[in-house]
């Protein structure tokens, strides 16, 4: 008589090969200088620049023998350049912005626009295509570039602003142990070069989004100033004028089951205008029961 296996029986009995992750792979959208058709190609996490640009070359054949260049937002990426894990930082970064921003709520009402889906699997770049090669350049563009004399880059750029040696590794240490997106233990790099080459192409991305971001809130106050200012202006000499405007009209929107429709506001001047309006017409008054208290001594 047979007996009915237990469930630890019945495990023992196979086992299950385990499920290997899918390498997570992107479609790159690749746009020419020379009037060539754009080129759709698909990259993964262990595709460089260097990689990209031979996918380029067999996929247009015309492009064998000539010189690529790959351009993102108008920065030349290097060779050594991983393109997946340099585009996720790339756009953690910039969802990481935009949060912040619709959180401080720095933007107007009429000024905050949807955000973009940074999770899209369609990237951009830019191909300039060079002069064709000559004897020998060919082997040399397979090969890793090294330069004689290698510009700054990445957080060694602080040193011209003074920072010494130690304070450099520091902030090195401390962005790569913080950042989680910069993917720098799960690629694998064939050389030392490649990974430093990549570390330091994280790092001028994060210098360039943190510059972007200064610049934006330095021009969303500036114009947030200056339209306060404008409307100063315009409700001290002209105090009533703009007054006619602020007039919300009532759309013509008859429903039947009688609700009520939202009226629009104020497409002439902005919230901030009215504001700094407001605030001239009160200036005004003011200067003018000053003139007339001064006249009656």
């Amino acid at each position: 008589m047979s007996k009915s296996l237990s469930e630890k029986a019945k495990g023992k009995q196979r086992a299950v090969d385990p499920v290997e992750p899918e390498t997570p792979s992107r479609e790159l959208m690749v746009r020419f200088t020379e009037g060539i058709p754009d080129l759709v190609l698909p990259f993964d996490k262990k595709d460089s620049v260097r990689d990209v640009k031979a996918k380029i070359r067999t996929a247009r054949t015309q492009l064998k023998n000539r010189h690529l260049r790959l351009i993102h937002s108008g920065r030349l990426l290097t060779d050594g350049t991983f393109l997946y894990s340099w585009f996720t930082s790339l756009e953690e970064r910039q969802r990481r912005a935009t949060a912040r921003e619709v959180s401080a709520g720095a933007a107007t009402e009429t000024e905050v626009a949807p955000p973009s889906t940074l999770s899209s699997k369609l990237s951009w770049l830019n191909c300039s295509v060079g002069p064709e090669f000559t004897e020998g350049e060919e082997e040399e563009e397979s090969k890793p570039q090294t330069a004689q004399l290698k510009p700054l880059r990445g957080f060694d750029r602080l040193a011209a602003a003074g920072f010494s040696e130690a304070d450099i590794a520091n902030f090195r240490r401390q962005f790569h142990s913080h950042s989680s997106g910069d993917y720098l233990s799960t690629n694998d790099f064939a050389t030392d070069e490649e990974y430093e080459e990549h570390a330091r192409a994280l790092e001028e991305q994060w210098i360039d989004s943190m510059d972007n971001a200064g610049t934006a809130s330095l021009s969303q106050s500036d114009s947030t100033s200056s339209a306060i200012l404008q409307g100063i202006l315009i409700g001290f000499f002209f105090p009533l004028f703009p007054f006619f405007f602020f007039r919300e009209t009532k759309p013509a929107v008859f429903w039947d089951n009688g609700a009520s429709v939202e009226s629009l506001g104020s497409t002439v001047f902005s919230r901030r205008m009215q504001m700094g309006l407001v605030l001239g017409f009160l200036v005004n008054i003011m200067f003018g029961f000053w003139r007339y208290l001064w006249g009656s001594l």
